[in-house]
């Protein structure tokens, strides 16, 4: 008998199992550690030093910017800490890329604050501010952009009518991220309906840690959303559903982000499922701190056992909705040889 099989024969099984634990918890330790050290050393908060970190920000601000085109009032003087912000960044990014100006995102930042300019000029609200953050070219671009027509964000709810039936090519292309709803309620038969849709997302090794909670009353939407933080300005949407995956399922360090893996996969198809049947539907951050998720936990009442994934705030289509433009990378950006 060698040496591991006599300690197995000695030792009690407890005993056994116990090391196997600590081993175990050493190794998340250690791998936690890893992936945390990898994510400091790449994101944005550690450096703005390259282009794509830069470019990164830079969109993240553009966004608040075209959100602001999205509210049913449109708030003049909003988002004077975005402009403030893609002013400097767009100014870093043209120090050290000489093709700055026909760079698509700076393309996409013109637009948008083309759009923004023209919004205010055209309502008497002055724009000295904007326009002493830009150098002249960028004014000059800003100005020629302002007069001509943005890009269409208004969704119609005509536009919807065959989503059940189109090809998923067609339903990939028409999907957006809708804020606003109309004041029909949603269902929960409805809800159910898109959720079922989305059970054949795949997981590992078929375990299937996807959660999903349906929330309908107003007041904790309000409470929850609160908490949340990014959806203010918006009316409170008919329903609110909170994705998560249940750690229970898996099996061993090496596992320890699959539940956002799992997770996020099975949001996307719900999101496609819920665009399907109808409904329109915003996916909503939950990567909260410490302090924001044991206010969310205690408030839905969510078990330690789950990770956040995504809320999805869900309503009916108006007959019009405004939609962020939300530009996209081409194949040539995201397609890696």
């Amino acid at each position: 008998m060698n040496f591991k099989k006599l300690i197995k024969h000695i030792m009690p099984l407890s005993f056994l199992r116990l090391i196997q634990q600590l081993k175990a918890h050493r190794l998340l330790l250690h791998e936690g550690r890893s992936d945390l050290n990898r994510f400091y050393r790449s994101c944005v908060v550690s450096s703005r030093s390259n282009q794509v970190q830069m470019e990164s920000v830079l969109i993240f601000y553009i966004h608040q910017i075209e959100k602001g085109f999205s509210f049913d009032t449109y708030q003049y003087g909003r988002g004077r800490g975005a402009l403030s912000n893609l002013a400097s960044i767009s100014a870093k990014l043209g120090s050290i890329d000489t093709q700055w100006r026909d760079n698509a995102l700076y393309k996409d930042m013109v637009l948008a604050l083309g759009e923004y300019y023209r919004r205010h000029v055209t309502a008497g609200q002055d724009v000295s501010y904007l326009t002493e953050l830009f150098d002249e070219a960028t004014n000059k671009d800003i100005v020629a952009s302002s007069k001509h027509e943005y890009p269409n964000i208004q969704l119609l709810l005509s536009s919807k009518a065959d989503n059940a039936t189109v090809s998923f090519s067609d339903l990939t292309e028409r999907r957006h991220a809708v804020r606003t709803f109309s004041q029909e309620p949603v269902t929960r038969t409805e809800l159910v309906e898109a959720i079922v849709m989305s059970l054949r997302t795949p997981s590992v090794c078929n375990r299937q840690p996807a959660r999903v909670r349906i929330f309908t009353d107003k007041q904790l939407i309000n409470q929850a959303l609160k908490i949340q933080g990014g959806f203010g300005g918006y009316d409170t949407p008919p329903a609110l559903l909170l994705v998560t995956a249940d750690l229970r399922v898996f099996m061993g360090p090496n596992e320890h982000n699959e539940g956002y893996v799992d997770g996020g996969l099975f949001a996307m198809s719900l999101l496609y499922s819920l665009e399907a049947c109808g409904l329109a539907a915003c996916p909503l951050n939950t990567m909260f701190i410490e302090e924001t998720d044991e206010k969310t936990r205690t408030l839905l009442d969510i078990p330690d056992n789950e990770v956040f994934i995504m809320y999805i705030a869900v309503g009916h289509f108006r007959e019009s909705s405004k939609i962020c433009r939300s530009q996209r990378f081409g194949i040539d950006h995201v397609l890696v040889n």
